[in-house]
Protein backbone atom coordinates (compact mmCIF):
# COMPACT_ATOMS: atom_id res chain seq x y z
CA UNK A 1 0.00 0.00 0.00
CA UNK A 2 1.08 3.15 -1.23
CA UNK A 3 0.87 6.88 0.75
CA UNK A 4 -1.72 8.10 -1.72
CA UNK A 5 -3.59 4.85 -1.46
CA UNK A 6 -3.75 4.99 2.26
CA UNK A 7 -4.82 8.95 2.20
CA UNK A 8 -7.91 7.48 0.14
CA UNK A 9 -9.36 5.27 2.48
CA UNK A 10 -11.96 6.63 4.14
CA UNK A 11 -11.76 7.25 8.16
CA UNK A 12 -15.35 5.82 8.67
CA UNK A 13 -14.61 2.91 7.01
CA UNK A 14 -11.19 2.24 8.53
CA UNK A 15 -12.47 3.37 12.11
CA UNK A 16 -15.51 0.65 11.53
CA UNK A 17 -13.02 -2.01 10.46
CA UNK A 18 -11.34 -0.98 14.10
CA UNK A 19 -14.85 -1.46 15.74
CA UNK A 20 -15.96 2.02 16.06
CA UNK A 21 -19.07 3.84 14.99
CA UNK A 22 -20.25 7.09 15.26
CA UNK A 23 -22.56 7.97 18.00
CA UNK A 24 -23.78 10.95 16.11
CA UNK A 25 -23.43 13.06 12.86
CA UNK A 26 -24.12 16.55 12.32
CA UNK A 27 -23.80 17.33 8.55
CA UNK A 28 -20.35 16.40 7.03
CA UNK A 29 -19.25 15.72 10.98
CA UNK A 30 -19.58 11.91 12.63
CA UNK A 31 -18.71 12.18 16.16
CA UNK A 32 -16.78 9.19 17.90
CA UNK A 33 -15.85 8.41 21.42
CA UNK A 34 -12.19 8.85 21.51
CA UNK A 35 -9.99 5.56 20.10
CA UNK A 36 -7.41 6.78 22.59
CA UNK A 37 -9.29 7.29 26.02
CA UNK A 38 -12.29 6.13 27.90
CA UNK A 39 -15.41 8.72 27.55
CA UNK A 40 -18.65 9.43 28.12
CA UNK A 41 -19.03 12.60 25.42
CA UNK A 42 -18.11 11.87 21.90
CA UNK A 43 -15.08 13.92 21.23
CA UNK A 44 -13.34 12.59 18.20
CA UNK A 45 -14.35 13.74 15.18
CA UNK A 46 -14.01 13.10 11.64
CA UNK A 47 -15.12 15.52 8.86
CA UNK A 48 -15.83 12.77 5.86
CA UNK A 49 -15.73 15.74 3.22
CA UNK A 50 -12.35 15.73 3.32
CA UNK A 51 -11.54 13.14 5.19
CA UNK A 52 -9.61 14.37 8.08
CA UNK A 53 -10.18 13.90 11.75
CA UNK A 54 -9.63 15.55 15.12
CA UNK A 55 -9.43 14.85 18.80
CA UNK A 56 -10.67 17.51 20.97
CA UNK A 57 -9.42 15.78 24.16
CA UNK A 58 -5.98 15.36 22.62
CA UNK A 59 -5.84 18.58 20.46
CA UNK A 60 -4.52 16.49 17.48
CA UNK A 61 -5.73 15.73 14.42
CA UNK A 62 -4.79 14.63 10.48
CA UNK A 63 -5.18 12.25 8.19
CA UNK A 64 -4.73 8.35 7.91
CA UNK A 65 -1.50 8.04 8.85
CA UNK A 66 -1.67 10.49 11.88
CA UNK A 67 -4.22 8.40 13.01
CA UNK A 68 -2.26 5.29 12.44
CA UNK A 69 0.80 6.70 14.23
CA UNK A 70 -1.29 7.74 17.49
CA UNK A 71 -3.06 4.22 17.28
CA UNK A 72 0.18 2.52 16.53
CA UNK A 73 2.43 4.92 18.73
CA UNK A 74 4.38 5.05 15.53
CA UNK A 75 5.74 7.33 13.20
CA UNK A 76 7.60 4.45 11.04
CA UNK A 77 5.45 5.16 7.82
CA UNK A 78 6.48 2.02 6.08
CA UNK A 79 5.27 0.04 9.74
CA UNK A 80 1.96 2.45 9.76
CA UNK A 81 1.03 1.31 6.10
CA UNK A 82 1.37 -2.18 6.74
CA UNK A 83 -1.00 -1.56 9.51
CA UNK A 84 -3.35 -0.50 7.59
CA UNK A 85 -3.47 -2.83 5.09
CA UNK A 86 -3.67 -5.58 7.81
CA UNK A 87 -6.67 -3.83 8.84
CA UNK A 88 -8.62 -2.87 5.62
CA UNK A 89 -7.92 -5.60 3.29
CA UNK A 90 -11.63 -5.62 2.26
CA UNK A 91 -11.78 -1.66 1.93
CA UNK A 92 -10.81 -0.58 -1.58
CA UNK A 93 -9.36 3.05 -1.58
CA UNK A 94 -11.42 5.22 -3.46
CA UNK A 95 -11.31 8.58 -5.15
CA UNK A 96 -11.87 11.40 -2.96
CA UNK A 97 -14.24 14.53 -4.53
CA UNK A 98 -12.68 17.34 -3.88
CA UNK A 99 -14.17 20.50 -5.41
CA UNK A 100 -11.77 22.84 -7.11
CA UNK A 101 -10.56 26.13 -5.04
CA UNK A 102 -11.35 29.35 -6.86
CA UNK A 103 -7.14 29.81 -7.62
CA UNK A 104 -7.18 26.32 -9.82
CA UNK A 105 -10.11 28.32 -11.75
CA UNK A 106 -8.17 30.23 -15.19
CA UNK A 107 -9.50 33.40 -16.05
CA UNK A 108 -8.48 34.12 -19.66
Amino acid sequence: MTIEEAKNIRLADYLHSLGYAPVKQQGVNLWYKSPFREETEASFKVNTEINKWYDFGLGQGGNIIALASELYCSVYVPYLLQRIAEQTPHISPCLLYTSPSPRDSTSS
